[in-house]
């Protein structure tokens, strides 16, 4: 490669990472392919593509596409991502990182072990689902306390209604949140008495 080359490849479009990431990425628990992740979502976001598809992300970090699904998971339960949806289009938000930056001292959330299963059962019931999608299943998880068990009851009831979206199993969840149902054995009792 000659100067010019070299010189031609500097010019190109930078991508900005603030050093505190590269410092506070052990006290962040970010794992070298969360940190390569993040880059590459900040690269794209350069590009104005806010919101790649894992696919995107798979291909461009050179891994399959189910674990940097796995990783944007994991970044999402940690909660140094989020999807932010105020805008007209869904795009990935990095300030929750920036944010943790910021603090000398974060509590990084351990992400509760998500099954990748999960995620296929739901993709093979509603075809691909959108990061907003795999935010509510996250968050089910995480902030509601839903089971794996309960939450695929809860898609088997939708199906059984042929109504397959995400806001009639959220319905189903709350009602059964709000009845104490917390396992299959309830689910089975509170049907049994509400025939």
């Amino acid at each position: 490669m000659n100067a010019h080359s070299l010189i031609k490849l500097f010019e190109q479009s930078p991508v900005v990472v603030p050093r505190k990431l590269f410092t506070d990425a052990r006290r962040l628990d970010l794992s070298p392919v969360e940190f390569c992740l993040v880059v590459h979502l900040l690269e794209l976001t350069g590009e104005g593509i806010e919101m790649p598809l894992p696919s995107e992300l798979g291909e461009r970090m050179n891994v399959a596409e189910h674990e940097a699904r796995a990783v944007l998971l994991g970044l999402l339960q940690k909660e140094l991502i989020a999807i932010d949806a105020s805008a007209d289009v869904e795009r990935y938000s990095l300030l929750p990182l920036f944010e943790a930056l910021e603090e000398e001292t974060v509590t990084v959330k351990t992400p509760h072990a998500l099954n990748e299963n999960l995620i296929h059962t739901f993709e093979r019931e509603f075809g691909t689902i959108t990061p907003f999608e795999i935010e509510q299943i996250v968050g089910w998880l995480t902030e509601d306390g839903f089971s794996e068990e309960l939450m695929l009851a809860a898609l088997r009831e939708a199906k059984l209604r042929n109504v397959r979206n995400f806001k009639y199993m959220d319905k189903i969840l709350r009602v059964w949140q709000d009845h104490n149902v917390q396992s299959l054995e309830d689910v089975v009792e509170y049907q049994r008495r509400n025939k």
